[in-house]
């Protein structure tokens, strides 16, 4: 009878070669979606700089009472829009993120199953 404890030093060797090659993988994916939610959010802080740049303008130009409450219910409804948008965005990019990184865990079943083979 063979004994199916018995490991191959190459099969050892493969295992950890292929469990390198899918940490650096995952390592590259994360590292280019936190890229890209870093460009977004640097963008988004643009946007709302220029935004409040735009409502300071229009309110101090404004003389009437009416037209400063206007100006500033036009301005509270984009930025509610604009942050429902970047809470999804930001939910988004964590389940993004966490599945990128729940990659390095799983099993790839026919690597497993062809390791498994040769070291038999």
């Amino acid at each position: 009878m063979t004994d199916h404890n018995e490991t191959h030093p190459g099969a050892v060797a493969e295992a950890i070669q292929s469990y390198a090659k899918r940490a650096i993988s995952v390592q590259s994916d994360f590292s280019e979606k936190l890229i890209e939610a870093n460009r977004h959010w640097l963008e988004k802080i643009q946007i709302e700089s220029n935004e409040g740049w735009d409502l300071f303008r229009k309110f101090n130009s404004t003389s009437s009472v009416a037209e400063k409450i206007t100006t500033l219910q036009d301005w509270m409804k984009g930025f509610t829009a604009r942050s429902a948008e970047e809470a999804t965005y930001a939910i988004e990019t964590a389940r993004s993120l966490g599945t990128i990184e729940l990659n390095l865990f799983v099993r790839r079943t026919g690597e497993v199953t062809d390791t498994t083979q040769k070291a038999a």
